[in-house]
């Protein structure tokens, strides 16, 4: 691979140099010097940067003193090799999985415009509810797999989990009561519509201090259009009113903000949530790749999302650092954790996610799958709760993932940093993946803009680890 990648961001320029996982901003005549490198011998570059800039020569210096240290030795391809990633794979499945997710409903009582739930999901019995004794079975294995030291959280998702509240309520005192047994700790996470909150459930999560995810797509005409009751009715009111019932109780509520085509003012969307009292924003976009729909995201959407990112999302957020106060949305916290020495990995792990292992959900009826996102495709079924998952066939899953992305990936500059598509991404109704290029150019526009963010925080005197005052 090449020793490093230039990119512009913003009014400034950036290197990126590939073996050290160093982003470094540069003047605009190293920038000039070090592009002309990329294209034709030192000697030829050299001569043609001093025809250009007479009166810079001091680059040269600098250059050569990179040169010195090894700055233009390509770098180690970072796709791990065929024993490297099987030496990934068995310490992956060797080892005992603490972390439970349940879909103990499949349905919704929401019919959400952009939903791929109701496209691609097989008809369950029972409208999809899991069972007591399902659930149950699935959090005696969990205690039973992990060692006593070793705490367990356990994730509820949907469909809509709050249309099966009573089996919520028995996991959460059935796993305290086992954890407080076995001296372990016992965590949760929701991610819900907020419609069918009350005030038992409400008190529930905030007594059992829930991890919790709240679906609400901005201010009242927009979400309603985008996520109507199932009668037609808009779901807003019922929505807020849920989150209200949380935050009265003090809970931190994170809102999960999906944008459909046509993109949404995303800054406007940012100040309604931060007007509504939210914690935490989460803005997704619209992608299905086995079912794509009208709600798309276009690559156009893509890049108008990314322009209002850099023209009005970063100053904000630079503000709100600047006067001390963490902004509620943040996309490029990954990327600043990436900038630490040991996050930067010569190879990057094959296995991106907790897909087939921690992340691997229990659909309603005992099915197996690799996560959330699959419940209910019988082409990615993993194995039944009551015989374990199939060893062989999380295995696959991962090979073929590899197998699909891992030439495209792997001569790719940012792949360090992005680790790969998600797998869903790249996954086909048939059981299979197929690589595609889709959403790369955004997802390497999200890399330069969170190294330029990181850059300006310097310049505002934000330093990582200060605490809001």
């Amino acid at each position: 691979m090449n020793a490093y990648h230039l990119f512009r961001e913003g009014e400034s320029a950036f290197v990126y140099h590939l073996a050290s996982g160093r982003f470094i901003r540069v003047t605009p005549a190293a920038y000039d010097l070090l592009e002309l490198r990329e294209r034709m011998p030192a000697a030829d570059a050299e001569a043609v940067f001093r025809a250009r800039r007479p009166a810079e020569t001091g680059v040269l210096d600098d250059v050569a003193a990179l040169e010195a240290e090894g700055f233009f030795e390509p770098a180690e391809a970072p796709v791990k090799d065929d024993d490297e990633f099987e030496d990934e794979l068995e310490k992956r499945f060797s080892g005992p999985c603490n972390t439970l997710v349940l879909s103990v409903a499949s349905g919704c009582n929401l019919a959400c415009r952009y939903c791929y739930c109701g496209v691609c999901r097989d008809e369950l019995p029972d409208r999809g509810l899991m069972s007591e004794e399902t659930a149950l079975q699935a959090v005696e294995r969990l205690f039973a797999a992990v060692d006593p030291k070793m705490g367990v959280r356990v994730t509820f998702f949907g469909g809509e989990p709050l249309l099966n509240k009573p089996v919520i309520r028995k996991v959460v005192a059935r796993c305290n009561e086992l954890a407080a047994a076995r001296g372990q700790t016992a965590g949760y996470s929701i991610t819900t519509n907020a419609t069918l909150m009350d005030d038992a459930t409400a008190d529930l999560i905030v007594k059992n201090n829930f991890g919790l995810m709240a679906s609400l797509d901005g201010p009242q005409a927009l979400h309603d259009g985008q996520c109507p009751m199932r009668d037609g009715h808009g779901s807003f009111a019922a929505a807020s009113a849920g989150i209200r019932l949380l935050q009265a109780r003090g809970a931190h509520v994170t809102a999960r903000c999906t944008m459909a085509h046509p993109a949404p003012d995303a800054m406007r969307l940012i100040r309604f949530f931060a007007d509504f009292g939210v914690s935490r924003v989460v803005l997704g976009t619209v992608y299905n790749p086995m079912f794509p729909s009208a709600c798309d995201f276009t690559v156009e959407d893509d890049r108008a999302f990314r322009r209002c990112v850099g023209d009005e999302v970063i100053p904000w957020m630079l503000a709100e650092r600047a006067s001390g106060r963490t902004p509620i949305y943040d996309p490029f916290e990954e990327i600043g954790t990436f900038q630490g020495e040991a996050r930067h990995p010569e190879k990057v792990p094959g296995l991106r996610c907790g897909a087939c292992h921690g992340a691997m959900a229990v659909g309603p009826d005992g099915t197996l799958y690799p996560c959330h996102r699959f419940v209910g495709m019988e082409k990615w079924a993993l194995g039944r709760l009551a015989e374990g998952p199939d060893r062989s066939r999380c295995e696959a899953f991962w090979r073929e993932y590899r197998a699909a992305m891992k030439e495209t990936c792997g001569g790719c500059w940012a792949y360090r940093v992005c680790g790969g598509p998600c797998p869903w991404e790249i996954a086909r109704a048939d059981g299979t993946f197929e690589m595609t290029t889709r959403l790369c150019e955004d997802t390497c526009a999200w890399v330069r803009q969170g190294v330029y963010y990181f850059n300006k925080l310097g310049e505002v005197g934000y330093k990582e680890g200060e605490k809001d005052t």
